[in-house]
């Protein structure tokens, strides 16, 4: 199976949050002034960290589901905001897909370079106990269309439409917890 740098072309990083201002006065029919809301910046949804699952303290094949699960919902997270906290947490030093991902999200945030999508369905998903501790975990996944944006708002790259991958996953469980020793993706080709 075909290892791809990423589950997508390379993608960017968070949303930057404007500037606050302070409200403009209006004036009502009756004369009265009122401040007026300004728009509330928004976080876009692959900016918010995905919740970290109860299973993930269990080795079973459920908890190395929830971990795989886990690990591909930081995927759009990372390239959206930047941190790469949880991302390295759960990659084994050797993951090369994992440190791939690491060094792009670095160039990214280098550049002022930010992304918009890129979230992560997971279709299908299924896991074996290997060893003891040491599973394999296949999904079958669906990439939301993304965009990377310059700092000056012009599109660097763009993924327009949805693409599904297999992502196989061997996972480790330590002492300390999950670790995606590699994982490997591929498109799905259509038929």
């Amino acid at each position: 199976m075909a290892v791809v740098a990423g589950l997508c072309a390379v993608v960017g990083l968070a949303a930057c949050t404007p500037e606050a201002t302070e409200p403009t006065p209006t004036v009502s029919p009756a004369g009265t002034t009122t401040p007026s809301a300004s728009p509330t910046p928004t976080t876009p949804p692959e900016g918010i960290a995905p919740e970290r699952p109860a299973e993930l303290a269990e080795v079973s094949v459920a908890g190395a589901e929830a971990a795989a699960r886990y690990f591909l919902q930081l995927y759009p997270y990372v390239y959206a905001t930047g941190d790469l906290t949880e991302w390295r947490a759960l990659s084994h030093p050797e993951c090369t897909f994992c440190a791939s991902v690491v060094s792009n999200v670095e160039a990214q945030v280098a550049a002022g370079n930010v992304n918009r999508g890129s979230l992560i369905d997971v279709l299908e998903i299924a896991a074996a106990e290997i060893t003891p501790g040491r599973f394999g975990v296949n999904a079958v996944i669906t990439e939301a269309p993304s965009r990377e944006l310059d700092p000056d708002g012009n599109v660097v790259s763009e993924q327009p439409s949805p693409i599904t991958y297999d992502a196989v996953f061997a996972l480790q469980h330590l002492q300390a917890g999950w670790v995606v020793l590699e994982l490997d993706v591929a498109e799905v080709e259509e038929s």
